[in-house]
């Protein structure tokens, strides 16, 4: 088997339907084809711990390293993986003064292995394994494949825990649509005919809670269905898209100037959330009059929003995109995540940097453009 037929092999392999495991073991299965070696591991690692893992293997249940079993990381040849960072291709142990019982050493002589991380956090590594050296070191191609085994496991794991977060999030929402949702309805109903009989500063002060939550629960059911991928996005122009969600914000004397138009593919409803939140955004930590800028990049990839208001220092440009954070007293933080999570389902992404004016500019890349005209 060459290299460019174990490639299309492995390609073929990952974009079947199956379950992780299955597309794990059989990935490895094709890398202990392609290297001659005695066995492959997606192994599990936490280093503080000296914890290693084998989660998925091709070693049978009486093998050496069978699925499940866990050992010292200390004395495995992840170890020097884990340590490097990178890829690493043992051919002949002992020869190579990494057997720590030198030729006698009962282990494995022969190691290529390559690190898998997750959210920029070591998860553990894709490793093959041989009792016996091996005559001549690993080539480019081997090296390279077993590592590509391991990026591939890599996006098939952040799939899987996108998934999960996913249903669970779907799940949340289900609880907000009924059993929050409803009697919250009820509760504005009986404040609003309580109002009607005999109105009072108390029953104002319910009603505006009550809307107040009616508008979290909102929000929090946008946050949940934007991890949905868009499966099937329409053609949309910045411009009246920029325009129709400026019009249905509350902007008190802010202004909205559109520099310039782009035709690309997004899901209208979604894209609304993405504008809305990110104009209440500039409104709401800025001044009354705020003037904020919609165009076109530079490069012609996606669009950016600007604003002049006091902006977002360097240090916290990167969390303000996460679950909860505000720097207000009210809301539950989710404007901008809202923002990041329609970007994501895209296929998008979003980052903030300074503006022109001094304020916040926050730019979205990687949009599908199209010619308006030829579509």
């Amino acid at each position: 088997m060459d290299a460019d037929e174990a490639r299309r092999e492995l390609y073929a392999i990952m974009s079947r339907d199956s379950e992780f495991e299955e597309k794990a073991r059989r990935a490895l299965e094709l890398g202990e084809e392609y290297l001659g070696v005695d066995n492959g591991h997606l192994t599990r690692i936490h280093p503080e711990s000296d914890y290693w893992k084998a989660t998925v293997s091709t070693d049978p249940p009486d093998g050496a390293f069978p699925a499940g079993v866990v050992l010292d990381l200390g004395t495995t040849f992840c170890r020097h993986v884990v340590a490097a960072g990178d890829t690493m291709a043992i051919h002949d142990a002992p020869a190579e003064g990494l057997a720590d019982g030198g030729a006698d050493d009962a282990g494995p002589h022969c190691y290529p292995g390559s690190p898998v991380t997750l959210d920029g956090d070591l998860y553990g590594t894709v490793c093959f394994v041989s009792m016996d050296p091996r005559e001549a070191p690993f080539d480019e191609d081997e090296t390279m494949f077993a590592e590509l085994i391991a990026r591939m496991l890599e996006h098939e794991l952040r799939r899987e825990r996108t998934d999960a977060k996913v249903e669970r999030l779907e799940q949340f929402a289900s609880v907000l649509s009924h059993d929050i949702r409803n009697p919250l309805n009820v509760a504005a109903g009986s404040v609003e005919l309580a109002r009607r009989e005999h109105d009072s500063d108390h029953l104002a002060t319910a009603d505006r809670a009550l809307t107040r939550m009616q508008e979290l629960v909102s929000d929090v059911l946008a946050m949940a269905r934007q991890g949905q991928t868009v499966a099937d996005p329409e053609v949309v122009e910045l411009s009246s898209v920029a325009e129709r969600c400026w019009a249905s914000v509350a902007t008190a004397d802010a202004t909205l100037s559109v520099d310039g138009d782009l035709a690309f593919r997004a899901d209208p409803d979604r894209l609304r959330h993405l504008f809305e939140n990110l104009f209440r955004n500039a409104v709401e930590h800025g001044s009354e009059d705020a003037a904020i800028e919609v165009g076109p990049l530079d490069g012609g990839d996606g669009f950016y929003v600007a604003d002049d208001g006091p902006g977002i220092p360097s240090a916290e440009r990167d969390a303000v995109f996460e679950t909860g954070y505000s720097t207000g007293t009210e809301g539950l933080g989710l404007g901008l995540a809202l923002v990041d999570g329609v970007a994501s389902a895209h296929g998008w992404t979003v980052s903030v940097t300074a503006g022109s004016a001094g304020g916040a500019r926050f730019e979205v890349r990687d949009v599908v453009v199209v010619d308006p005209e030829a579509d």
